[in-house]
């Protein structure tokens, strides 16, 4: 077998034999001495790195004698955090120190949080959940409800019904959702990992005990729970979308969700105050859905395009996918065929929608909305930040960071209305420094991945 150094240069078998050995010597020195001269340097590099993380590892280490945190402050066992939004099921995972969103079995990054009873008077409730049940919302003889609803329900619950309507739905969704996960990562059992459920600041004790009862249903061990503000800065800072010396200070995160919009001052990983106000991705929804309705009866001698259920329920998803579409595009077609039909024969709907077009049909939709402050999405938005910050007993140049979360807020004309409703509290240069929006679906994820990552070892 050739030497490495007879294939470096070259040599045949018969010229590296003949080859006097006072004359190879040097060259095998040479060799010799440069490959334990680049080993060595690169040992060096190792040494001088690992002593860099140990120094800031000393310097992170309490001076009171209590037991430290690991470096990152992340824990090494498996974690689930869980955020159930007003229309979404959103859950990450943290395994070996990485945080990473779990798919459905559907691939989905998400997974809507619907779910409907076949049968109520069976026992034990069997539920159908996620994505079928969303698609019967309008169209199905069944009630469909989101878990977010049944929680916010369970204030009047006179009999107990809703409570444990709640918390089997709620609890079905997250063994399919993470059970399954966790068993095709080979990783264990969902009763193998620590769990941190999220709860909207507007939750009273009661309705953050049906998440953790819903959690242990699911076969969670001792499940805890974290105000969502507080999960979507902890995750921010884990991702490195916040530093340190921002989050040392009081920070306000307006979480823009399906249907309400939260505004909070988190101080300290704890929520100061909060506003809530019935503003979200469903507001576009339905603007889209009564605009598209209104177009089709136009040019259909007025025909009623919402009164037939299973219309209804196709206007709603293209309304929804076509509001995704505009997050990246000015301009979206809404094709529906045989939407409907008369003694004429089937009708189509088929329209162009600006995105243009649906934000002034949508301030229009506010300023008529009751209970709600403002004659605009960006007035909204200064009516919160304004009250809150009154609430607190801060000014806007206290705060470290406005951190803008929620599956909704990727809509521009919500970054865009708080961007001018910011840069009014405090000028367009504090604005762009203070007022943190990133970019894609990180945006909705931060929440359930700063669950994943709240236990501190």
């Amino acid at each position: 077998m050739l030497s490495r150094f007879a294939l470096k240069r070259g040599l045949s078998r018969r010229q590296y034999h003949n080859t006097k050995r006072n004359e190879i010597l040097p060259l095998i020195g040479v060799a010799a001495i440069a490959l334990v001269g680049r080993y060595g340097f690169k040992a060096l590099q190792r040494m001088e790195q690992d002593k860099l993380e140990y120094e800031e590892y000393l310097a992170g280490l309490p001076t009171d004698g209590s037991v430290p945190n690991n470096p990152n402050n992340v824990p090494s066992q498996k974690v689930l955090g869980i955020d159930f939004g007003t229309s979404s099921l959103r859950c990450a995972i943290l395994n070996d120190r990485k945080a990473t969103i779990v798919e459905d079995k559907d691939g989905g990054r998400s997974t809507p949080s619907y779910f409907f009873f076949e049968n109520q008077s069976e026992s034990p409730l069997v539920p159908i959940c996620g994505r079928l049940a969303k698609s019967k919302l309008f169209a199905g003889p069944q009630e469909v409800k989101s878990v977010y609803s049944m929680l916010a329900e369970a204030i009047n619950d006179g009999d107990g019904k809703v409570k444990e309507m709640g918390t089997v739905g709620a609890g079905h969704m997250i063994r399919e959702v993470a059970g399954d996960a966790i068993e095709k990562r080979g990783i264990g059992t969902i009763g193998d990992c620590e769990c941190v459920l999220t709860f909207s600041p507007q939750f009273n004790e009661y309705q953050q005990e049906m998440l953790v009862n819903a959690a242990k249903s699911a076969g969670l061990i001792d499940p805890l729970i974290v105000c969502e503000a507080v999960g979507a800065l902890i995750g921010a800072e884990f991702e490195g979308v916040i530093g340190k010396e921002a989050k040392a200070n009081p920070c306000v995160v307006v979480d823009v969700g399906h249907s309400i919009t939260h505004v909070s001052v988190v101080e300290d990983d704890a929520l100061v105050c909060s506003e809530s106000v019935a503003m979200g991705g469903e507001t576009l929804e339905n603007v889209l859905v009564d605009l598209l309705a209104e177009k089709f009866a136009k040019s259909n001698n007025g025909m009623d395009l919402l009164s037939d259920k299973l219309s209804l329920q196709r206007v709603h998803d293209a309304a929804f996918e076509s509001i995704a579409e505009l997050s990246n595009k000015s301009m979206c077609d809404v094709d529906l065929p045989f939407i409907t039909a008369d003694a004429e024969g089937p009708k189509h709907l088929n329209e162009n929608i600006s995105s243009g077009v649906l934000e002034s049909a949508v301030n229009d939709n506010i300023k008529a909305h009751e209970g709600v402050e403002g004659d605009s999405i960006e007035r909204v938005f200064t009516n919160l930040l304004m009250k809150n910050l009154e609430k607190s007993g801060k000014t806007p140049f206290d705060l470290g960071a406005i951190l803008l979360v929620g599956g909704a807020s990727r809509q521009p004309i919500f970054e865009r209305s708080l961007k001018n409703a910011v840069g009014l509290m405090g000028g367009e240069d504090w604005a762009s420094k203070t007022l943190i929006a990133i970019e894609g679906d990180k945006r909705a994820e931060l929440t359930a991945i700063g669950a994943s990552v709240a236990i501190k070892e």
